[in-house]
């Protein structure tokens, strides 16, 4: 059983000593949660990522790929366009709490769902091989965000692999008007 959080802030940030991905998560409630992500785990987390933003009745509907790589392309960066990538992750005053342990645990589960009744809401757990991790909500927005410092940090950690919302999208596509993908 994991612990129900709120996101203040996240970040992702390649460890090269490590190989990985450290994961934090700070809350309102002033606790910090830390994670390792490996290549392997974020290989197989990408794509539940990527289908549950995919999933959004503004993308899914459209029956053609391309056009739905280019909404779900022009809804990221919508998300993320007001979002601060550059802020350096804050302890809050007082020092966090730190109920898994200041050590980061090695994420070997995740699993995301929608929240029932809420289509713009995802539930994302993510747990270590055995104990407690978390599970947190995210709007649509930090789920953007989410990606996009995922992204952000395997890009950073040369792992010969791209996190790609947009993938098949053709490169001349530059906007969207009424549903009609323009060149």
């Amino acid at each position: 059983m994991g612990t129900a959080v709120k996101i203040h802030q996240l970040q992702a940030a390649y460890a090269p000593a490590e190989d990985r991905l450290l994961l934090r998560l700070n809350t309102t409630d002033r606790r910090e949660f830390r994670f390792w992500l490996t290549r392997r785990f974020v290989q197989r987390l990408w794509p539940a990522l990527r289908q549950s933003l995919e999933s959004q009745p503004e993308v899914a509907g459209y029956l053609d790929q391309a056009t739905r790589s280019a909404m779900l392309g022009f809804m990221h960066e919508n998300a993320t366009a007001g979002a601060d990538f550059q802020a350096p992750f804050q302890d809050p005053p007082g020092g966090a709490l730190l109920p898994l342990g200041a050590a980061p645990i090695l994420a070997v589960h995740a699993r995301i769902a929608l929240v029932p009744g809420h289509e713009s809401l995802r539930q994302i757990q993510i747990h270590p091989e055995r104990g407690h991790g978390i599970e947190v909500t995210m709007d649509m927005t930090l789920l953007h965000a989410f990606c996009k410092l995922l992204a952000d940090a395997v890009s950073a950690a040369d792992w010969q692999m791209e996190l790609n919302l947009t993938a098949g999208l053709p490169p001349t596509v530059t906007t969207l008007e009424r549903g009609r993908v323009l060149h």
